[in-house]
């Protein structure tokens, strides 16, 4: 799962496959969006990794996406775009963490980036944390809370989704990556690392959800925990 395989970007470029892919949902949020991929290409932490930002058609900003994302990738940071019409937010990630050639996942935001501590690359960390288990499929986790957690390739696979299609929000859907991922055992901490927040405050991003909705989708989940876990757990390498 870790070797490098090659692939041609669409400058006709060669480049190693990304060892993770970050996808951004935006909606509205250009300046932030625009901060946060500048923080990543000056950090000088995130070669072999990519970055997707997730578009809606009806963004009165989308060409201003679209030339941030130009512009980070001709400094050197791998980062692409899709755009969606009317797609909701879980749609669109399912959608496209199929089609990503990268080893893992993770759905952030405009406002928090994960970012390794130290000297080494966030894609060196995550070699390291791939390497450290025999299991393909597994969930990593940044800080305690459990936020923006690591997916791999083929948790998703046999998923058959990155978040849940009943999610309408991003906590209810990493809600259940990480009590599923626990009760197999496939869950466990990225060493080495941290998240940085965007000080812009009081910002509705893309994939806020009720209260209500959040709650409604964690009960109905629970309800297949059972399931799930006994199917998956049939795949565990012991």
């Amino acid at each position: 799962m870790n070797d490098t395989v090659t692939t041609e970007d669409v400058d006709g470029k060669t480049v190693s496959r990304p060892v993770v892919a970050f996808l951004v949902p935006a909606y509205k949020t250009p300046l932030l969006t625009s901060d946060m991929l500048s923080a990543a290409l000056s950090s000088g932490k995130f070669k072999d990794c990519a970055f997707v930002l997730l578009l809606d058609l009806e963004d009165p900003n989308l060409l201003t996406y679209k030339t941030i994302a130009e512009n980070v990738r001709e400094k050197g940071l791998n980062c692409g775009y899709f755009v969606f019409d009317g797609t909701p937010y879980a749609g669109m990630i399912n959608r496209v963490a199929p089609i990503i050639n990268a080893d893992c996942l993770c759905v952030i935001d405009s406002t928090h980036l994960p970012m390794p501590n130290g000297e080494p690359g966030m894609a060196e960390v995550l070699r390291k944390w791939l390497g450290s288990s025999i299991q393909i499929m597994r969930v990593g986790i940044f800080i305690d809370e459990g936020f923006y957690p690591v997916v791999t390739r083929k948790l998703v696979d046999r998923l058959g989704y990155l978040f849940h299609p009943i999610c309408y929000g991003r906590s209810e859907a990493e809600h259940w990556l990480l009590r599923l991922s626990s009760e197999i055992g496939i869950m466990d901490m990225i060493p080495d690392c941290k998240i940085i927040e965007s000080l812009a405050d009081g910002v509705e991003l893309a994939g806020t959800s009720d209260e209500n909705d959040a709650g409604w989708a964690n009960e109905t989940l629970a309800q297949i925990l059972e399931d799930e876990t006994d199917r998956l757990s049939g795949y565990l390498i012991r």
